[in-house]
């Protein structure tokens, strides 16, 4: 009897031991439906490098199967003026992801905070943007926005991410259960209204390039999170 109990002890040990190299198996189920199995993934902080190189790679959009973009049935105003901020694009819009950024700041230009809440997917991001929002009440905003390039970024490129922030990628789309995802890439040149300005902004006038991580979830893209320079190495 004793021999059978440290048999079954034993090979218990070894299902739990096997689980936890897996992953984390838990069981779920409720009135709603039958009980289930489910094995969840490793978490970020416990993939090695090349799994999280892996991972980014087989989870990266692939641009030759994103919706057509008609640009005949595209109207933007540029350069668009809203009161005293103005936002001019020199550059082509070459599909839906780098459309969804640049309306990102063209919202943010005509002060409509709302819609640009409607397309962050990112916690992190909301809360900024939210802050951001109460700055716009108080009169403190970028008076004009010169938007030189926006690019999707191509998938040989994420190589050039820092080791750190593929790490921070990989944890928030894991988080957020995303099923691809992409980076648009934006250079433009900014000007602070004076109130803005006399503030002390974190960034004052002049070039910048901003990431833009996109999340595609329940079949939609949304705006994760924005990566400042230093995003991918020099």
């Amino acid at each position: 009897m004793k021999r059978l109990i440290i048999f079954t002890l034993l090979l218990c040990s070894l299902c739990l031991t096997a689980c936890d190299d897996a992953g984390s198996t838990s069981i779920i189920g409720g009135a709603d439906g039958p009980t289930s199995l489910f094995v969840a993934q490793k978490k970020e902080s416990d993939m090695t490098m090349a799994q999280i190189n892996k991972y980014l790679r087989q989870h990266y959009v692939n641009e030759h199967m994103l919706p057509s973009l008609d640009l005949m049935d595209i109207y933007f105003e540029n350069p668009l003026v809203s009161g005293d901020r103005t936002l001019i694009l020199d550059d082509s819009i070459e599909n839906v992801l780098e459309l969804m950024v640049y309306e990102y700041y063209q919202n943010k230009t005509a002060g409509d905070y709302q819609k640009v809440l409607d397309v962050i997917l990112g916690e992190g991001l909301r809360i900024a943007t939210k802050n951001e929002a109460d700055n716009f009440a108080n009169g403190l905003y970028y008076s004009r926005v010169f938007i030189d390039d926006i690019d999707l970024v191509d998938k040989d490129d994420l190589d050039e991410i820092t080791e750190s922030n593929k790490r921070n990628i990989v944890r928030m789309l894991t988080d957020l259960g995303t099923e691809e995802f992409a980076i648009v890439e934006a250079e433009a040149e900014i000007w602070h209204n004076e109130k803005s300005l006399a503030a002390g902004p974190q960034v004052g006038n002049g070039e910048v390039t901003r990431y833009y991580l996109l999340g595609k979830k329940d079949g939609a893209y949304k705006i994760v999170e924005v990566y400042w320079e230093g995003f991918m190495r020099d």
